[in-house]
């Protein structure tokens, strides 16, 4: 009986075509595990389309390597086995669809990539970055979106955070997950969590969304709420917390460092431990929308706070911590192999960065061709910590790539030195240490 071998339907497989060199991606979108092939496994994952036979794959083989059929039948037996095992292809004895292998020719190829499906919110932060509440004028269409997801994945990109506003106002999110999970892409959402409900989370499990970045910055409902201007937010945020826990999704909790919770560190890691969350960040609230008013903690305000948290990562959850290692190439990742959408089709060079680092938008423009040629992008690439007069006389140049946007935001210039990275790695030295 013919066998069809099919690329399953979570797998990204692609042949990257660079300047001076030939990559492959071979990773399933479900797990974000990676995988090692061969050359000759690479050319027989590109005829395991679901519609040819295994016969008909050693037939077209053997034409193109000149070698015997026997010889392609037994060789191909073995790497179809190794495949179906490693969970890579499904076999089927009737034709089937299954992912698609793609071939890119980029200079820059993208991985990951954040797309604000909608401006509009639920709530109205005081720190809001990007000062969310109403929508855009013009917002991208439901049927835009889609079509941007198809485009990024044709430029590398295997993984996705949607984010808004509040991505779950969006009367067509899960056709939008759907859509990015068939791509094939890894879906993470970015949520204040109020809105999530146990029919939520069953849709999302359907989906094998892979998890949730959710914001909370304090464990004291009076500090919580009065961030997010909503009575009873945090107890909505923490239920869906507990939801999304009890169904098994990967969930981190990022924390906006002010002046209303810098004092309320000790009570959120406990909570953290309490809850067993490994995946938390505390980062300071962005000079930009809302954020500006007043509610910034200086680079030496968080610097114990980032001690506090390092020591307790590493005395709790010592696997959950994060080597920093040596950089030689300096580079912000800014224009590499990231990018964001806003909600009117602004293109982003950094998902970190909001409209006035807009670069172009994707109905003007093709957006394959702008990623790789746009003058503004290239500058962007051109700009290293050890280019910069500040950056490459610190003791830490070697360990940081410094973050262009963020000190766009605070300094309103295009530079790499931000001065909270360089708290962050004083903390990192004196509580792990950094190789010498």
């Amino acid at each position: 009986m013919a066998q069809y071998p099919a690329l399953k339907e979570d797998m990204y497989f692609a042949t990257i075509q660079l300047p001076h060199t030939t990559v492959v991606k071979l990773r399933n979108t479900t797990t974000q595990k990676d995988f090692k092939s061969t050359s000759g496994a690479v050319a027989l994952l590109e005829l395991c389309t679901g519609t040819k036979s295994v016969t008909e794959i050693v037939n077209s083989l053997s034409e193109l390597s000149g070698e015997p059929v026997e010889t392609v039948a037994q060789d191909v037996e073995k790497i179809l086995k190794i495949l179906q095992e490693k969970g890579i292809i499904a076999m089927s004895t009737t034709p089937h669809k299954g992912a698609t292998a793609k071939k890119i020719k980029m200079k820059y190829p993208l991985e990951r990539a954040q797309i604000e499906i909608t401006n509009l919110c639920n709530l109205s932060c005081l720190h809001c970055f990007n000062d969310s509440g109403k929508p855009h004028p013009n917002e991208l269409t439901t049927q835009e979106i889609l079509s941007v997801i198809d485009t990024l994945s044709s430029m590398g990109v295997d993984n996705i955070t949607l984010t808004g506003g509040e991505p779950l106002m969006h009367p067509d999110l899960f056709t939008i997950i759907e859509h990015a999970r068939k791509a094939p892409m890894s879906v993470t959402i970015f949520t204040n969590g109020t809105m999530i409900t146990e029919e939520h989370v069953e849709q999302f499990k359907q989906l094998k969304v892979r998890g949730f970045d959710i914001s909370i910055d304090s464990v004291d409902e009076k500090i919580h709420d009065r961030f997010r201007r909503q009575r009873g937010a945090l107890k909505k945020t923490m239920h869906a917390v507990q939801l999304l826990k009890e169904a098994g999704f990967h969930i981190k909790i990022s924390v906006s460092l002010s002046q209303l919770n810098k004092n309320d560190i000790a009570d959120m890691l406990e909570y953290f431990k309490e809850q067993d969350l490994k995946t938390f960040g505390f980062s300071p609230v962005t000079y930009s929308g809302r954020g500006i008013d007043g509610l910034a903690v200086s680079p030496e305000e968080c610097y114990p706070i980032w001690v506090e948290q390092l020591t307790y990562l590493k005395n709790e959850f010592p696997e959950a911590l994060s080597e920093i290692h040596e950089r030689t190439e300096g580079i912000c990742g800014i224009a590499w192999n990231l990018i964001g959408i806003k909600s009117d089709g602004t293109i982003l060079p950094c998902p970190g960065s909001n409209k006035v680092l807009g670069v172009g938008n994707v109905r003007d423009v093709n957006l394959k061709e702008f990623w790789d040629t746009n003058e503004t992008l290239e500058t962007l690439r051109r700009m290293n910590v050890k280019n910069d007069s500040i950056c490459n006389s610190c003791k830490y140049v070697k360990f940081c790539v410094g973050c262009i946007a963020s000190a766009y935001f605070m300094e309103g210039e295009l530079r790499c030195y931000y001065p909270y990275l360089c708290a962050s790695r004083r903390a990192y030295d004196e509580v792990i240490g950094l190789p010498k």
